[in-house]
């Protein structure tokens, strides 16, 4: 491949990628009045795993991480890996609802770009606990920029990440995955092809809806 082609291919994926993120945006009024009723078709697969791989349960999570209900699931999510880490494995995917949370894309390219300094869950961890911050400031990527630097990333290969088309084709990719799988509303929880609606409200609640422990007898 010649070094004049290179840009143009570039471009074009750029291109591709934001024509993609368009038809998206578009979409996303009618997909939110879609209702709790969606079905889920199938699993999700190739986002990002929090716990061991053996464990027998992947619970699949569509989040947006200026959506303040993904924020208020993430402590109770993150206590059903650490209660049950032989049986709970978490995969992550991005589903940002940019028309109700203008950060939520700006906020999904932080995480991806630190993900591409082996920091994805790290990164996570500050967006979603900083939430209320970040959120409501007038420019979040200040905020982002420090989180990047508390753990240790390159600055210079961290903006450059967060600006990248790679970047934006993974995101898009994850939405993909999650208009296959009928997904309507953050965050949408899936365990083996199968809805979790309503969203389990607590730990005990989950663990039962994902299979960790079994159902109370009545």
């Amino acid at each position: 491949m010649s070094n004049k082609t290179k840009p143009l291919i570039v471009i074009l994926v750029a291109v591709v990628v934001a024509a993609g993120l368009a038809v998206y945006w578009s979409r996303q009024s009618s997909a939110s009045g879609a209702g709790a009723n969606a079905s889920i078709e199938a699993n999700a697969g190739g986002g990002h795993i929090k716990g061991k791989e053996s464990a027998p349960v992947t619970l699949v999570e569509f989040g947006d991480y200026q959506c303040p209900a993904c924020g208020s699931y993430y402590p109770i999510v993150e206590e059903l890996l650490r209660r049950y880490p032989d049986k709970v494995k978490l995969e992550f995917h991005h589903y940002p609802l940019v028309q109700m949370h203008p950060y939520a894309l700006p906020a999904a390219k932080d995480a991806e770009a630190a993900a591409d300094q082996g920091k994805f869950w790290e990164m996570h961890d500050l967006i979603y606990k900083n939430q209320p911050l970040w959120s409501r400031s007038p420019n979040p990527e200040v905020q982002f920029l420090a989180y990047a630097a508390d753990l240790g990333l390159d600055a210079n290969k961290f903006m450059q990440a967060m600006k990248s088309p790679d970047i934006e084709k993974r995101i898009l990719e994850d939405i993909q995955r999650g208009s296959t799988a009928k997904v309507a509303f953050t965050p949408t929880f899936i365990v083996n092809g199968r809805l979790l609606d309503p969203s389990p409200t607590g730990v005990d609640e989950f663990a039962v809806a994902v299979g960790a422990v079994p159902p109370a007898s009545k």
